[in-house]
């Protein structure tokens, strides 16, 4: 599976060695069994497979499950039909220098083979060489079950994965329009929490705050911002299956109208206007991952929250060029003398 979470993730993933201020710590036996154990037909880690699910994408682990903090919630796009969940686990920068945190990842991604493989709640085991995954699959109580639970390390990182594949090649077909579109519900999301940055100036919060940001801080930023982006695109599916439900389109209008964004002066302003974000995205990134080598806590701290702040921004922008979008499409529907309701 190995999709990534957050920023904030990626940036662990690229962090260089630093000062160890302790030894990585073990990993609670309960933790081990509780991913060991939770990747069942039904369940992956407590979410409900085949469910629908209107939550944010990524969300936090509690504390009793480190060094898992974070999760990511896969559903299809258009029936938001809950089909697995990624849970990423990793120990902070300050639990040792980044040689540790890889053989304590390696350590970690051995004892939960050996749970699974000990559980027997899988009847095959397999190892994937291309992607460098452990799968297990054929669920002992329901081998007619599509569920797999993917077991895998990234760098300092765990990665544990719960999924149907039967319901993913559902969210594929949906991904790519195979199948039939339902006028989509906005997400009703929490509005997402804002740091000051001045809060970075105290060394002790700074290191707090950016605990909290490594470990999957902004995931309601990119909760809302991955919300909008969605729902946008689900409703001009929408739109195009209704003009083409109401005889004054063919898949061939659809296409070409589709096609036709690339000669929109705002959409196309506003793509090369999100290159130079998503260049600036990057740039902060390495910032931080430098800072951090430095020691410098306030300023990694500082450009963390910035980053979080470039991520919404983002977000808003991406919203301008969908409703553009939208109102191509109504202006088009009201051209051909039909209504979009």
């Amino acid at each position: 599976m190995k999709t990534l979470l957050t920023t904030g993730l990626a940036l662990a993933l690229a962090m260089g060695p630093v000062p160890a201020a302790a030894q990585v710590p073990e990993t609670p036996a309960t933790v081990i069994a509780a991913i060991a154990e939770g990747c069942t037909p039904s369940s992956a880690f407590g979410f409900d497979i085949g469910q629908p699910y209107q939550g944010g994408r990524m969300q936090q682990l509690d504390a009793g499950m480190e060094p898992f903090g974070s999760a990511e919630v896969l559903a299809t796009q258009r029936s938001k039909t809950l089909f697995g969940v990624d849970l990423w686990g990793y120990h902070a920068d300050d639990a040792g220098t980044a040689e540790e945190r890889r053989a304590g990842a390696t350590r970690l991604l051995d004892q939960l083979d050996a749970a699974v493989d000990g559980s027997g709640l899988f009847a095959s085991r397999t190892w994937d060489e291309e992607n460098e995954t452990i799968v297990y699959a054929e669920p002992v109580s329901d081998p007619a079950s599509k569920v797999r639970l993917e077991l895998s390390q990234m760098g300092v990182s765990v990665i544990a994965g719960c999924a149907d594949e039967s319901l993913r090649q559902l969210a594929w077909d949906e991904a790519f329009g195979r199948t039939r579109v339902d006028r989509p519900v906005r997400p009703a999301l929490a509005p997402p929490v804002r740091v000051d940055p001045a809060q970075c100036d105290d060394p002790v919060m700074a290191e707090a705050l950016y605990d909290s940001f490594e470990a999957g801080g902004g995931t309601d930023v990119m909760n809302a911002a991955r919300g909008s982006q969605e729902y946008f695109e689900h409703l001009t599916q929408w739109y195009g299956q209704v003009l083409m439900d109401r005889g004054v389109w063919t898949e061939r209008d659809r296409d070409a109208f589709l096609m036709s964004f690339l000669e929109d002066e705002v959409i196309m302003q506003g793509l090369e206007e999100q290159m130079a974000r998503l260049t600036r995205l990057l740039e902060s990134t390495m910032q931080i991952a430098e800072m951090r080598d430095a020691g410098d806590s306030v300023g990694s701290c500082r450009e963390a929250v910035s980053l979080i702040n470039m991520v919404e921004e983002i977000g808003r922008a991406n919203e301008v060029q969908w409703d553009r979008a939208t109102a191509l499409y109504k202006a088009e529907a009201t051209r051909l003398g039909v209504t979009l309701d």
